[in-house]
């Protein structure tokens, strides 16, 4: 676990050093930003909110992958793999914008939390965990990550942070398209989401897989 805290804060350094975050919007108490990566279209992107929300209704509702598509931006399908190890892997369906494909991921999922109490929850690609699907063009490398802080008792401070390849060829407009509309729009669907009684009130109307995975951590 000490060994996989430190590749977490090792990659946290690598999406950091991307380039230069630039803002590109800051509307509706949501800021998102972009950094170039070298060799590709497709930019780093950051999206960073408050929400009006406990840390733990946040932390139950980001670790329910099969709800993911319920709020992730152009997310289609999210499953966790069986592959016969105590780590973590998710399986994921992006809704390609035409004309381009659809994109799937296979990616190890961790979360650590910080001596201030915030909590880093990662999603490393690991493209060759799992066979290629005839639907989607496999994304070939992906660093994602979820930092949560609690502001006060009802208010948590969210921060998405992605760097990845797309895999395939990708118009110029739909990469950026992606790293604006992607962190917003799935902010936006999280506040809402992140009401509903199965995770506002978690520990009473949470699934008994939400209450084991946030009694993990202090709150």
């Amino acid at each position: 676990m000490k060994i996989w805290a430190a590749l977490c804060l090792l990659l946290l350094g690598g999406l950091a050093q991307a380039g230069e975050w630039e803002l590109q919007s800051s509307r509706d108490g949501i800021s998102v930003y972009t950094a170039d990566i070298p060799g590709q279209d497709l930019r780093a992107f950051r999206g960073v909110t408050t929400l009006a929300a406990p840390m733990k209704s946040v932390v139950a509702l980001l670790a329910d992958t099969s709800n993911m598509p319920n709020w992730f931006y152009h997310m289609k399908a999210a499953r966790e793999l069986d592959l016969g190890s105590q780590e973590t892997y998710r399986y994921l369906v992006i809704a390609g914008i035409w004309p381009v494909s659809d994109r799937d991921a296979v990616v190890r999922v961790s979360s650590v939390q910080q001596a201030d109490g915030s909590i880093v929850m990662t999603a490393i690609g690991q493209p060759d965990k799992y066979p290629r699907q005839s639907c989607c063009v496999r994304i070939p490398r992906m660093e994602s990550s979820w930092t949560v802080k609690a502001v006060d008792a009802g208010h948590t401070e969210v921060m998405l942070t992605t760097k990845s390849h797309p895999g395939g060829a990708l118009p110029l407009w739909i990469a950026n398209l992606v790293a604006t509309d992607m962190p917003r729009k799935t902010l936006v669907a999280l506040r809402g989401e992140v009401r509903k009684p199965a995770y506002a009130n978690v520990d009473v109307q949470g699934s008994a897989s939400s209450r084991e995975f946030i009694a993990r951590f202090r709150f």
